[in-house]
This record gives C-alpha cells, structure tokens and sequence, in this order.
C-alpha cells in the first residue's frame, strides 16, 4: 500500500512538472535539460570526490618518492577534472538567464499575436502570454542564481585544494 502511494504521489510530481514546462513553452525544455545538466556535473564532483581516496590509498610502490609523486599526479588529474566541470556549471548558470529571457520574448510575441487575432479587450488572450513570458523569465533565474551559487561555493573549495596542493608538493 506504502509502494502505490509513493507511486501515485511520484505520478503527481511528473504531472506537476510536465504542467510547468507547458505552460512555459517550448524554451522551457532547454531550462529542464540545463538545470539536469547542471545538477548532473555537481553530482558527479561530489561523488567522485569520495570516489578519489579510496582510489589514492591503492597505488604504493616500493619508493617513497614515486608514491608522494603518483599521489600528486592523482590528485592533480582530478582536480582539473572538477575545473573542468566547474567551467561546465558556470556557462549553463550563465546560459540559464539567457534562455528564460529568450522565453520571455517568446511569451510577448504570442502575446501580442494573440492580441492581433482576438482582440486586446479579452484578458484571457493576453495573460496567456504574459504568464509564459513570466514562468521561462523566473525558471531562467531561478537556475542561472542556483548554478551562480554552487560555482561560487566550488570555486571556493577548489581554491582552498590548491593552496594545500601548493603547500603540499613543495615539500615534493
């Protein structure tokens, strides 16, 4: 009974989101498929990253010098891993707005095509395309804020790795 419950309310989810995204038009799936995007390169930073130590602890060898080496050398191939990654969330936060602003001018122009052929005295007509207009503009910030936020924050991290790498492998 719990399964079809969650199963229903699962249902409900999909139903709720898919109704968003129509109602934001066509400029609404590239918002879905950039915020999926962008949720999918933070995920794999994040599990990766624990991914890595448990791979560091299995290359030993018997020189010290060569296992300080291929530690600096794992460590220096996943970092540039999650710049590059990085780089990833920050062009799709920056994407992000531009598309919403992109459904905005979508939203207008059925607007006032809709005006055109049924008249501007019916507010039906006209809030149609002011509400598409104003979902894709809040979806496009909405997303573009949150990858703005996240890369900030990874940012961060990884500037605080490089200072401990700068740290570490002097000593290298």
């Amino acid at each position: 009974m719990a399964q079809s419950s969650s199963m229903q309310s699962l249902e409900q989810f999909v139903h709720a989101v898919l109704g968003f995204i129509e109602l934001g038009g066509i400029v609404m799936w590239p918002l879905f498929i950039c915020c999926l995007w962008m949720l999918w390169l933070v995920s794999r930073a994040l599990f990766k990253e624990a991914n890595l130590s448990a791979c560091l602890q299995t290359v030993t060898t018997e020189h010290d010098w060569l296992n300080q080496r291929l530690h600096l050398l794992a460590l220096r191939q996943a970092e540039a891993q999650q710049y590059a990654d990085l780089q990833g969330v920050k062009l799709l936060a920056m994407v992000a707005p531009l598309l919403g602003l992109l459904g905005t001018v979508s939203g207008m122009i059925a607007m006032f095509d809709a005006g055109a052929n049924y008249g501007f005295h019916d507010p039906a007509v006209i809030s149609a395309g002011i509400s598409m207009a104003m979902v894709t503009t809040q979806t496009g910030l909405f997303v573009g804020l949150t990858g703005a936020i996240l890369a900030f924050f990874w940012q961060r991290k990884l500037n605080r790795v490089d200072t401990n790498l700068l740290v570490g492998g002097a000593n290298a």
